[in-house]
């Protein structure tokens, strides 16, 4: 079965059912969306594609069990939205935490070898260089993640641009676009740990770092 029949028969279920349709139909939104987020790829085009199709399932099941759907879907469109942001804000928390062990443990021996890259030990190179890189991996992922959300939502708008209502079309754009102001404060929250992360005291501590960030940052933003 398809996402967006799934969606419609959970959403056709939940009408049928009468209790707290809208309360009912975005925490359904809330938990069942994580889920198929975490089951997805990280290209942008297959998120697009999806929440495009979530989108169609919750509003066809709405209208099949005869329940109204334009402010609903709207709350839905804002749901996936929510949903994305907490999944990268978990990932990236968790990344941190890694990357910050990691930096405390290269810290530490930099110190032991009065700033020497030479006399650390290959493991703790390695551990700083794998954390960095995650690191940087989490942020370009949630990005990628948020802006398939906003354009799937985009284009949820267009393609039922006819059927829906003025104030409806409105909330999706706007819920869209609220996706890329996340994707801007997910890029400052990242950049501003990894410099923190890349900085260090001694000089051959701060070139190793350097080349290490110029290694693994995406291409377009290397220097």
């Amino acid at each position: 079965m398809g996402i967006k029949e799934r969606v419609k028969n959970n959403m056709e279920k939940i009408v049928v059912k009468g209790h707290q349709v809208d309360q009912e139909v975005i925490s359904f939104v809330e938990e069942d969306y994580a889920k198929t987020l975490d089951d997805l790829g990280k290209g942008t085009d297959t998120i697009k594609e999806t929440t495009l199709e979530y989108l169609e399932g919750v509003e066809e099941g709405l209208k099949a069990a005869g329940h109204k759907s334009g402010e609903l879907v709207s709350k839905a469109a804002e749901a996936l939205v929510e949903v994305s942001r907490d999944l990268d804000d978990r990932g990236v928390d968790t990344a941190k935490k890694i990357a910050l062990e990691a930096g405390n443990v290269l810290n530490t021996a930099l110190e032991k070898s009065k700033g020497s890259m030479d006399s650390v030990a290959e493991k703790t190179k390695e551990q700083m260089k794998n954390a960095y890189a995650r690191l940087n991996e989490v942020g370009e992922a949630g990005k990628s993640r948020l802006k398939g959300v906003g354009e799937g939502i985009k284009a949820y708008a267009e393609l039922k641009k006819g059927g829906l209502k003025d104030e409806t079309r409105a909330s999706l754009h706007k819920t869209a676009d609220r996706s890329k102001v996340l994707i801007e404060g997910l890029a400052r929250s990242t950049e501003e740990h990894s410099k923190a992360l890349l900085s260090h005291s001694s000089k051959k501590g701060a070139e190793w770092l350097n080349k290490l960030a110029d290694k693994i940052k995406p291409e377009d933003e290397r220097r």
